[in-house]
């Protein structure tokens, strides 16, 4: 019995290794678009100290560049 279940884990851990993301290389992040996070927080911080509301339709963008 415990020798089926140790069989078990080893398989379900191959299993979950298998699903692992691949690491990015340069050529999958340069010129990616993405959403400047940076920029958001500094409008929220300044929106919160001036006592404004601010609701994101499109949030700025950013390009990616690899170096």
């Amino acid at each position: 019995m415990k020798a089926l279940m140790a069989g078990m884990v080893i398989v379900a851990a191959g299993f979950l290794a298998g699903c692992a993301p691949q690491p990015l290389t340069k050529a999958d992040v340069d010129g990616k678009i993405v959403c400047n996070s940076d920029r958001m927080y500094e409008v929220e911080q300044r929106a919160r100290h001036e006592g404004i509301q601010v609701q994101w339709v499109n949030c700025p963008h950013a390009v990616l560049r690899a170096t």
